[in-house]
């Protein structure tokens, strides 16, 4: 299909920078993205009306192929059962075509459970494939209760905190609150992922001055953006990033036994208070003591995505406390990560 701004090439220069200010965009670089966005429109002034055409196009054109895709395979369908009925008329006796047909229900459950261990995102994308995978997923306890077997027994509690609540073993404390029912327990208890990354972006402006002997009346605006990176471990420790730089160049080496210039290695462990959400970060250096607190929460559908600020406290050798400042600081999202380069994965 063939339109305006591909017959100019002013147009599909511009549409090309436009979405490059798109990608740095999605990274949360909004300043770079406002300058990619400045360039295509200087190029040409309806760049971001040829991007949304380009974007619908190639919409249509997604969905025509699948409608397309669609009938060739009922047409095959079709051809198919043709043959199969001129067969049946044969007395010719069929062999078992599914395998759903051929193995039994608990030998499926085993399947369902390898691919819960394998990652959530395995699990959801089991349970599209039909309905009777659909029913072992997510109409049957097992999974569910693999699941919680898996993910929790790896959490790390304050055993300071454990001790003030009068709680000597996690799994008999686990029993009384929720008796067994570990669909009700995942949906309650809050725990932390270890198959990704944390990432918090930060964009704030800061005023800046003119030039000495400048005639402007307008002070000029920087917009600052940087990021924070965390990735836990099961054995209690953290990986911490503070930089500039964005989660693509980042996020592939992000691994403790390799560790980015400026990263630091902390503690982190759960405590009970907000809802069992209680997460706590802490570092130490030859002079100070950082303890970082945080609130595990919901991001929309998705549980225990959000790791939202509540306090970060520097505490020096004499014991004296000061509060830092949380004014610019943002939440932080989770976001899975498939596979670290050259580095093996703490499943």
């Amino acid at each position: 299909m063939t339109v305006d701004y591909e017959k100019d090439p002013r147009a599909r220069e511009a549409v090309s920078i436009w979405e490059k200010g798109v990608s740095k965009e999605k990274d949360g670089s909004m300043s770079d993205a406002i300058n990619f966005y400045r360039s295509a429109l200087k190029i040409h002034d309806n760049v971001e009306r040829f991007y949304r055409k380009k974007l619908h196009d190639e919409w249509l054109l997604h969905k025509k192929l699948s409608e397309l895709s669609v009938l060739s395979k009922s047409s095959n369908d079709q051809d198919t059962t043709d043959k199969d009925s001129a067969r049946v008329t044969d007395d010719v006796e069929l062999p078992p075509c599914w395998i759903l047909e051929m193995l039994p229900n608990d030998i499926l459950l085993k399947i369902t459970k390898k691919v819960v261990l394998m990652s959530g995102e395995s699990w959801v994308n089991l349970s599209t494939t039909c309905s009777t995978f659909n029913r072992l997923c997510f109409h049957d306890s097992m999974p569910f209760k693999t699941f919680a077997k898996y993910i929790y027994p790896k959490q790390k509690y304050d055993q300071m905190v454990m001790d003030l609540n009068g709680i000597s073993n996690v799994s008999m404390f686990e029993q009384e609150m929720w008796q067994g029912d570990d669909i009700c327990m995942l949906k309650e208890r809050p725990y932390i992922k270890f198959e990704g990354i944390y990432i918090s972006v930060v964009n704030y402006l800061r005023y800046g001055s003119n030039a000495e002997g400048s005639s402007s009346l307008l002070n000029p605006v920087h917009m600052i953006t940087y990021y924070r990176y965390l990735r836990f471990y099961e054995n209690g420790q953290c990986l911490r990033l503070l930089t500039t730089d964005e989660p693509s160049f980042v996020v592939k080496h992000f691994a403790i036994q390799n560790k980015p210039k400026h990263s630091d290695t902390c503690y982190w462990s759960l405590g009970f208070d907000y809802d069992f959400g209680h997460l706590k970060i802490t570092r130490s250096d030859e002079k100070y003591t950082f303890t970082e607190e945080f609130q595990i929460k919901d991001q929309g559908t998705k549980r225990y995505q959000k790791l939202k600020w509540l306090s970060s406290t520097v505490v020096d050798k004499e014991g004296n406390a000061s509060d830092c400042s949380l004014r610019n600081e943002k939440s932080f999202y989770f976001s899975r990560v498939k596979s670290f380069k050259g580095i093996n994965t703490n499943r």
